[in-house]
């Protein structure tokens, strides 16, 4: 009894009759076990990231009882429309959750990603989900991953990781779920299946014993329709394993490029110039919930409108959508001139400083800078960002880097920045960023390296929304110059 009050303790708090001697303390464990089983999946990253952690802390039944309410909260949606194939595609990501092939902690943390992607199929229009499973789902997936970092970093999860020797996680997990990917069956899901409902018949009982009669009766249907899921599920299962398996092995090769990325989570001391925040905008976005920064506005007003068409002068840089890929096919001046609200083409003269704000794994020779006097307005990272409408995804910040125009002067084009846009899932804008300082674009080629100077650190710090990230051995300051 003692276990089952602690585990039901952590999705809910005790009803009032619980404390009110031996009888009605039955009949609250009973209206509690009730309530647990009838919540939906758990929208709270944190309290997410806890549950997701009991094979860590080994809180007795709080994985089971969160097991069998996921599967709950599934049949349900099943039992709108049991011809929907991706509702029994939520169905299959809970059941995979279970394996206990994948080892304790590779659950856990698979875990978290399986519930953004059954987040995807529920919030998601049915649309949406046929024109591509993937592409609907990856803004969700760029959160499980985000929400996967957090819970990598975590002591005890750490301590556990350095006991498996996996220093790089990603590829592990990445591994696995490749594994998976190859093994998966409707016959190994349909064990997992019949393992939930003989403990969600446990707790039904429980309900029975103790609590009233119409409360045994409410917990006897529930069961019932899950049974009732159970003896269909054979065909739609099969149907949906196949966008399952495609879905699983684009998570593994999604694992495999954080993998070759930053090692944010490696249990190895990190290395500062692989350093990483946020990496879309769709992993900015859910920062964003828990309080929208300063520097952001809420809403879809665009102060600053970005221009609509190119500016072009004989002898200044391309910014055009047509910069030419036969020179370089990564050129980064292309499209730049989205990011002015307008533009002229100025020459920068002999002597004068430009001013660039990088972070740790930024190219010093790249194509945003910015005048002295623009540079000295800026009081903190929330300036910046706010007024050049810098995302945190494009750049972390931490340090600066200034340039002495050389002999002969710096062709470049030079007006203030414009407002940028954040869209959601269904690509309608929810967040912006204000803008309106002058900005300065120019040609990379066109730099010498003798010119360049030393790194220096902006005060302002390496995070963007105070994550707690191992910097060992920061601030570096280590020039950065693309190309050698």
């Amino acid at each position: 009894m003692d276990e089952l009050e602690n585990a039901l303790a952590w999705f809910k708090a005790a009803p009032a009759n619980f404390y009110n001697g031996t009888k009605d303390k039955l009949a609250g464990v009973a209206q509690w076990i009730w309530e647990v089983l009838q919540g939906d999946f758990n929208d709270d990253p944190t309290t997410a990231q806890v549950i997701t952690g009991t094979v860590i802390s080994m809180i007795p039944l709080v994985d089971q009882i969160c097991d069998v309410r996921d599967v709950v909260a599934n049949c349900k949606k099943i039992n709108e429309d049991t011809s929907n194939t991706w509702a029994w595609v939520g169905l299959i990501l809970t059941l995979i959750g279970l394996f206990p092939t994948l080892g304790s902690l590779a659950k856990g943390c698979l875990k978290i990603l399986f519930a953004y992607g059954r987040k995807s199929v529920f919030q998601l229009r049915k649309s949406a989900l046929d024109s591509g499973f993937w592409s609907a789902s990856r803004p969700f997936v760029e959160s499980g991953i985000s929400k996967l970092n957090e819970y990598l970093q975590r002591p005890a999860v750490r301590r556990a990781l350095r006991s498996l020797r996996w220093h790089n996680p990603y590829r592990e997990l990445a591994r696995l779920l490749r594994e998976l990917a190859g093994s998966l069956n409707v016959s190994a899901l349909l064990a997992k299946f019949d393992i939930i409902i003989s403990a969600l018949r446990g707790f039904v009982d429980k309900i029975k014993r103790w609590g009233s009669d119409s409360l045994g009766r409410e917990a006897e249907a529930l069961l019932e329709g899950v049974n009732n899921i159970r003896r269909i599920a054979d065909s739609p299962l099969r149907r949906a394993l196949g966008p399952v398996t495609d879905w699983l092995l684009k998570l593994a090769r999604r694992l495999e490029v954080e993998a070759d990325m930053a090692y944010r989570a490696s249990t190895n001391a990190v290395n500062p110039h692989h350093y990483r925040g946020v990496r879309n905008d769709a992993e900015e976005l859910t920062k964003f919930t828990g309080g929208t920064p300063r520097w952001v506005d809420e809403g879809e007003n665009l102060k600053h409108e970005p221009m609509e068409f190119a500016p072009a002068q004989a002898g200044w840089p391309d910014i055009s959508d047509n910069v030419p890929s036969t020179k370089n096919a990564s050129n980064p001046l292309a499209g730049a001139f989205r990011t002015f609200h307008s533009a002229k083409a100025v020459t920068i003269p002999e002597g004068e400083t430009l001013y660039r704000i990088v972070d740790p794994g930024s190219s010093d020779n790249s194509i945003c800078w910015m005048r002295k006097a623009e540079f000295d307005k800026l009081k903190n990272k929330d300036d910046w960002r706010r007024h050049f409408a810098v995302k945190a995804n494009w750049n972390a910040n931490g340090e600066y880097v200034t340039y002495t125009v050389p002999k002969g002067g710096l062709k470049a084009w030079e007006g203030p920045a414009a407002s940028q846009a954040y869209k959601d899932a269904n690509s309608v804008v929810t967040h912006t960023l204000e803008g309106g300082y002058s900005q300065i674009v120019l040609d990379p080629k066109q730099l010498d390296k003798g010119h360049l100077g030393s790194r220096r650190p902006t005060g302002w710090g390496y995070t963007s929304f105070g994550e707690s990230v191992s910097m060992v051995g920061v601030p570096t300051l280590k020039n950065n110059w693309y190309g050698k």
